[in-house]
């Protein structure tokens, strides 16, 4: 039947149906009482739920009881949906038989398919022949045969599993991955697959076999049991094996247990806890275990843990703490390889409309051979508040940063300071497009400290208290000027000055104030016009100076366009407070400059420098470059810098030899993700003042809807910790809903 004519016999075979089936059944509802008769997932299965049926013709045998309904067959109860070409109930027995491109959905959304299915007890039991299942996350199950009892377990005989899509070319080839075994249960209560006799196959081809393995149901995020194990090999451990079992310990909370053995060091036991709270999370690392390197106890240990705890809508709590008996263990292991020092801190923050307040107390552990713990600064309380009010009637706004804290050292100075910078900044604008910028800024410091004359600082003095204020004051000045070029786009050349006013301070006062927050220091374009060159508070050449410099910008209508700047400074005073060759110890500085060229959408340059004012030599020297786009990008930089500030603080008196090395640097890297499931990188750095290569990498990585396959290379060329370079390969692949596996060689 087509048409209306079919749909008013499907409508008679419905009324039909039910009444012939009422001793298998119950009572047929109205149909518009069908929605109702459809369970949900957490709806217990019911023997007195009536079935619904929808079928194109229908017979029923009085004398043998059996019903027999054909063409496009449709049947409800709890939940549970069938269709068949052909469905026959026998009344007696109280069974049914599905015949023909039967589908079974359940209320769990798992989707199974057979050529036919023999059910009892209101399609919780049935016996279905040539089944196949669609699971979540494109996962399938195809088997012989299944048994299924009381609505939730499976048995699947000699089951194929997979999330791989088959061959378009040719269905029936084996697809790039599966599970094959003898037999299997499916848990639909408890949400897991169990294989017997299982191996693992690649396009066809076991290369792994378990006479037992479980994974959970692919809708599962998370649940107990083992993780596919990793392995490989070290110059450090040598061959070590590890084992992951990762426990659900309930829903807001959970542990990953590792196992890890190795032949030239181990047992290792990593233990990982994670636990959500309703304030909050908590996540905890600990390892411990052998290491060759570790003291004479043979045991090594490390903790890395977290914490943050919501108190209400505006204070906030949170720690860490981090800490390690031993650096060679970290980087034995992997756990942080090459990292310089460990932080741990506890805090309380609040947030407020333009305001933002926080105290804390900060410890670290030093990973360097080089530094001792002892020299190591411990920051206890550290306390500040910023404030960022709303513009005023004249369009100003004022600010204030309030800090205090108290450095610890046993060796080196130990210092304290209270401080609050308020700034007031007004923009107007003048004549002729001519934009004004005036700022005011109050600098008041109290200061108290003591073994002045130790690292960092060296001072002539063993301790100092003092206090100052710092006025600050400075007017700006930019004219923009616009041009449009029609077909050649925008042009802007844009002129700015600045004045800034304080009072000049020497060398003296580094004798009695210690320097915590202004250790780095570098002139760039990037500080050109800031009121404050040093990065902090504790260094303040001040005096009277003129900022000048030139920016300008290009654009084009296809997108196209170019940025620049250079400007210099001109100070009223001389400064010895700069370190040697910052570009800031005349009266006229260095000149600094910044430019950045995209003339494809494809390709983009940016220069940044600062010039000698004598001899316009090049002082530092950042460039960048990249080509290409997402499928094939190269990128290249380069560094240049006449000091190397890094050892500016390593002793008293002028800077070290060492501190006038330039240093020079070459990095190149590429990546492509022309070929298609393909992606590739690769990259390297290259001291050329040594002329050595630092490090070089590559990575492939290989994609589809089921399987990751990443390849890794790294290779260390310098020295750290005594670790004169390492090699590292990493191979990873991952499999959908099965979990990753991988190799590694260090």
């Amino acid at each position: 039947m087509k048409g209306p004519n079919r749909r008013r016999s499907r409508q008679r075979h419905i009324v039909g149906l039910g009444l012939v089936c009422a001793g298998l059944v119950g009572a047929l509802p109205a149909r518009a009482q069908l929605a109702g008769l459809v369970s949900g997932p957490d709806r217990p299965i019911s023997k007195s739920s009536p079935v619904t049926f929808l079928a194109d013709q229908v017979s029923y045998d009085r004398q043998t009881g059996i019903v027999t309904a054909t063409g496009n067959v449709e049947a409800w109860q709890n939940g549970h949906i069938l269709y068949a070409d052909k469905v026959v109930i026998d009344r007696n027995h109280n069974t049914a038989t599905a015949i023909g491109h039967v589908v079974m959905m359940e209320p769990s959304g798992e989707i199974a398919f057979a050529k036919r299915a023999d059910l009892s007890q209101g399609m919780k039991n049935a016996v279905m022949r040539d089944v196949a299942s669609i699971l979540a996350e494109n996962g399938r199950i195809i088997a012989n045969g299944a048994r299924r009892y009381g609505g939730v377990i499976n048995e699947l005989s000699k089951p194929v599993y997979s999330t791989c899509d088959l061959c378009k070319h040719d269905p029936t080839a084996a697809p790039l991955w599966q599970i094959k075994a003898r037999s299997a249960i499916e848990d639909l209560r408890h949400k897991v697959i169990e294989y017997h006799d299982a191996e693992l196959q690649i396009y066809g081809f076991p290369v792994f076999w378990l006479p037992y393995m479980s994974q959970p149901d692919p809708s599962v995020k998370r649940q107990s049991g083992v993780l596919i194990p990793s392995f490989g090999s070290s110059t450090h451990i040598g061959e070590f094996l590890a084992i992951p079992y990762f426990w659900d310990i309930s829903k807001s909370q959970d542990a990953t247990i590792v196992p890890i053995i190795a032949t030239k060091a181990g047992p290792v036991l990593d233990v990982k806890y994670r636990q959500a709270l309703n304030n909050g999370k908590l996540t905890v690392n600990i390892s411990a275990g052998h290491d060759r390197y570790a003291n004479n106890s043979g045991l090594s240990d490390a903790i890395f843990s977290t914490g943050t705890f919501d108190l209400n809508n505006t204070w906030r709590a949170g720690f860490s703490y981090n800490h390690t008996s031993s650096t060679q263990y970290l980087n034995d292991f992997r756990y942080l390889p090459n990292a310089s020092f460990l932080a741990s801190n506890a805090y309380i923050e609040g947030f407020g409309e333009g305001s933002y307040a926080k105290i804390d107390a900060q410890t670290y552990q030093g990973l360097v051979a080089t530094i001792t713990q002892s020299e190591v600064p411990i920051v206890a309380p550290y306390a500040r508040y910023d404030y960022f009010g709303s513009p005023d009637a004249w369009g100003g706004r004022f600010s204030m940063a309030a800090s205090a804290y108290n450095v610890l050292r046993e060796v080196g100075t130990e210092s304290r300071r209270v401080a609050v910078v308020s700034n007031y900044d007004l923009p107007f604008d003048g004549p002729d497009g001519i934009l004004f910028d005036s700022r005011v800024r109050l600098i008041a410091a109290g200061y108290s400290a003591s073994k002045l004359n130790e690292q960092p600082n060296f001072s002539d003095v063993g301790s100092a208290q003092t206090a100052r204020a710092i006025p600050i004051g400075a007017v700006s000045m930019r004219w923009p000027l616009e041009r449009n070029a029609g077909t050649w786009g925008e042009q802007i050349i844009e002129p700015r000055v600045q004045l800034e006013v304080a009072p000049s301070y020497g060398l003296s006062q580094t004798q009695i104030i210690p320097n915590e927050d202004s250790l780095d220091f570098q002139f760039t374009d990037a500080n050109l016009f800031s009121l404050q060159r040093f990065g902090g508070i504790d260094r303040f050449a001040g005096g009277s100076r003129v900022d000048y410099a030139l920016q300008g910008s290009w654009y084009l209508p296809g997108g196209a366009y170019a940025t620049g700047l250079i400007g210099q400074s001109y100070s009223f005073h001389k400064s010895l407070l700069y370190p040697p060759g910052s570009g800031l110890n005349d009266n006229v500085s260095d000149i600094v400059g910044r430019a950045t060229v995209a003339p494809l959408s494809w390709l983009s340059f940016t220069y940044r420098t600062r010039l000698s004012h004598q001899d316009l030599g090049a002082r530092m020297i950042d460039a960048y470059a990249s080509v290409g786009n997402n499928a094939l990008r190269v990128n290249g930089g380069y560094f240049y810098s006449t000091t190397n500030p890094y050892y500016l603080f390593t002793q008293a008196g002028p800077p070290p030899a060492a501190y006038y090395i330039p240093r020079r640097e070459f990095t190149l890297g590429a990546s492509t993700s022309l070929i298609p499931h393909w992606t590739f990188a690769g990259s390297t750095q290259r001291n050329i003042e040594t002329g050595q290569f630092d490090n070089a990498a590559m990575s492939a990585t290989w994609q589809n809807e089921c399987t990751a396959v990443n390849i890794s290379f790294y290779r260390s060329f310098t020295s750290f910790n005594y670790d004169h370079g390492t090699t590292t390969l990493l191979i990873n692949i991952t499999l959908k809903t099965l979990g990753n596996f991988g190799f590694s060689a260090l």
